[in-house]
């Protein structure tokens, strides 16, 4: 039997980084889709093993049950160690089959993996590494092509607790907006330790902007952020504020309200520090020659000058600008189902 499940993008029009501390967030489902098919063979019990295909990295690798549960207790040491100070987040998952290595661990805590030849392809249809949630699309899309496999009943609220769980190892303390973004879909209102609120759909015109892959991993990013800016009320009731604004001219259709609170954005990131300068002046151009808003859309860097995917609010494309820097472009689609499974 096959499962495939299909799990969408994640594009934060506010509340990067503020959304660790308490603040509102808006991210949305966007159709930029991560591939995951699971197929297993429970004839082949001889030396029951998962084999994982990652196509992005053009990597195939078979573990055996064993191998997979040294792999996994290994992780789990490397994470104690970065949560006791004495190591880094880069550190702890040492090559991508990791993060699909210590997901199926969690879910074997939870229900054991039986004897077979499990199978997983892998295979992001966005951007690997630009601030779209594609770390948490493989583990959406692993967790969710599992509990369809098994008919395993879990709701939507204990998924994203799992999720979070897991996402943790890749980017140190994980908020749950990228998982939660990909299970409900659609564009969705997140705050710590409450429900996230699905708001109701709205026209949009966007596009998704590739500066290049940030020198800094989200995690760097993540604990420079809070080294630096921690404690600052002043600046987190900031972007509260202009998560609301965002929030406000959504709903009103309001766009050039909407433009202006997405740039009160823009410079509030620019403040912490997580825009290369490369990146900043790129957005000066985008917002004078196209009267558009612009912002990233991700961790962003603390190092070189590439910040992931900008977010572009334009009625234009940019794509003469884009040509002038060489960075890609699409049109940003609002995916309103999240991650989905089928059966063949």
């Amino acid at each position: 039997m096959r499962t495939r499940c299909s799990v969408p993008s994640k594009l934060i029009l506010s509340g990067e980084h503020a959304v660790l501390y308490g603040c509102p967030a808006l991210s949305m489902a966007i159709d930029l889709p991560t591939l995951c098919t699971l197929t297993d063979d429970e004839a082949i019990l001889d030396t029951p093993r998962f084999e994982i295909k990652l196509k992005n990295f053009n990597l195939k690798q078979s573990f055996t049950f064993e191998q997979w549960q040294l792999r996994a207790e290994q992780v789990e040491q490397r994470f104690e160690t970065y949560v006791n100070d004495d190591g880094t987040i880069g550190s702890v998952l040492s090559d991508p089959f990791d993060l699909v290595l210590i997901t199926l661990a969690k879910l074997d805590q939870i229900q054991p993996f039986s004897p077979a030849n499990w199978q997983f392809e892998i295979e992001s249809t966005a951007p690997i590494g630009r601030g779209l949630g594609s770390s948490a699309g493989v583990i959406v899309g692993v967790v969710k092509a599992v509990q369809a496999k098994l008919d395993w009943p879990m709701s939507i609220p204990e998924t994203l607790e799992l999720a979070k769980q897991i996402e943790s190892y890749q980017h140190g303390l994980s908020s749950g907006i990228d998982p939660a973004t990909l299970l409900y879909g659609g564009l969705l209102k997140y705050q710590l330790h409450q429900p996230p609120q699905p708001l109701p759909a709205q026209p949009f015109q966007g596009w998704l902007i590739d500066t290049g892959e940030p020198q800094s991993t989200t995690g760097e990013c993540v604990t420079w952020v809070k080294q630096h800016h921690q404690n600052d009320k002043t600046l987190w009731e900031a972007f509260t504020q202009t998560t609301n604004q965002i929030e406000q001219a959504w709903s009103n259709q309001n766009q050039p309200a909407l433009k202006q609170a997405i740039k009160q954005n823009h410079e509030l990131l620019c403040s912490i520090g997580v825009v290369p300068d490369k990146v900043r002046d790129f957005i000066g151009l985008l917002n004078d020659t196209y009267d558009a808003a612009g912002k990233i859309c991700g961790a962003g860097s603390i190092t070189g000058q590439q910040a992931g995917m900008v977010l572009c609010i334009s009625q234009t494309s940019p794509e003469a600008l884009c040509r002038e820097y060489s960075y890609p472009l699409w049109p940003v689609t609002i995916q309103s189902q999240g991650a989905r499974c089928e059966l063949d």
